[in-house]
């Protein structure tokens, strides 16, 4: 079984699970057919590297997207259970659960064990359960277009383990304008990605230009050289900090999400920031809205405390 993540791992899971338990007890008089959406199911349990020594800590210029907590006095290694089986265990426990899920994995290996340990754990639920074995993104397209968003409300969890979200899945699930969207948005990685000076590699900018699903993040992360000027220097360098990508990810998703709940930072044990943790509502009920962003706020407070 492969290893990734740390601490952080549970809080997101924690989150997601937890606003599922409300979310289905506010639809619970509703007539919708409600569905809970897993981009990057996973194989259904994770099993977490603790590493002792910050000795193989990756630098901060290492093009890597796949984290692993490094501060801990000794190696060890525990299970979590992902959100696809977390989603059961509440449909399961709720007095209406979600008519349908569907996970979407795109190894053949990890979608075949999530679907023996969902049958296996949660039986009452396996004829409600969807496997696809796909992209998540275009997984997510296909969905949004085949699916009746009148009678249909869902909520959605995008879980990635780097930067694989386009910029055009998150427009997809905005228009439905019937999704309450968490995201894990890769703010260590983008980190990573911007060096100090404006040389970055064309294929880093590409990556991040369907991230953002525009341009508009070069001006915004990095100014001019004015001391460099004065010399004949006319490159750029980096004016970007944790809060500036922070902020401008919450403007991006301002301009086709109804709402946007604060966020949450989740970091290592020495403080780096993995993923940013905040959900987009579609519905543009002002009763659905401040519903959403009520309960999706109080979690995200208690994460950041």
């Amino acid at each position: 079984m492969a290893t990734f993540g740390g601490p952080w791992s549970r809080l997101k899971l924690d989150c997601v699970e937890n606003y599922a338990v409300a979310y289905l007890k506010v639809m619970q008089q509703q007539n919708w057919s409600l569905h809970y959406v897993d981009a990057f199911a996973g194989q259904g349990r994770q099993q977490l590297k603790l590493v002792a020594s910050d000795s193989d800590a990756q630098s901060e210029d290492q093009a890597s997207f796949e984290f692993i907590d490094q501060a801990e006095d000794e190696t060890r290694l525990e299970f979590l259970e992902g959100s696809a089986l977390r989603a059961l265990k509440v449909s399961d426990e709720a007095r209406r659960g979600f008519d349908q899920f569907i996970f979407i994995e795109a190894s053949r290996k990890a979608k075949e064990k999530l679907a023996q340990r969902a049958l296996v754990e949660w039986p009452a639920q396996a004829a409600k359960i969807k496997l696809l074995k796909d992209d998540a993104n275009d997984a997510i397209v296909d969905y949004v277009k085949n699916t009746n968003w009148s009678k249909t409300r869902a909520l959605v969890f995008l879980d990635p383990f780097g930067l694989q979200v386009r910029w055009r899945t998150i427009e997809e699930l905005a228009q439905t304008r019937a999704c309450d969207v968490w995201y894990l948005f890769p703010i260590g990685g983008v980190i990573r990605m911007l060096p100090s000076s404006g040389q970055m590699d064309p294929m880093w900018e590409a990556k991040l230009d369907t991230l953002f699903g525009t341009t508009d993040w070069r001006d915004e992360f990095y100014a001019d050289n004015t001391q460099g000027e004065l010399f004949g220097d006319t490159s750029r360098i980096k004016s970007a900090n944790e809060a500036q990508i922070l902020s401008y990810i919450k403007k991006r998703m301002q301009t086709v999400f109804a709402g946007i709940s604060n966020v949450a930072i989740l970091r290592n044990s020495m403080g780096y920031p993995m993923f940013a943790l905040l959900m987009g509502v579609t519905n543009p009920s002002p009763r659905a809205i401040s519903s959403a962003l009520r309960i999706s706020n109080y979690l995200i407070a208690n994460l950041n405390h």
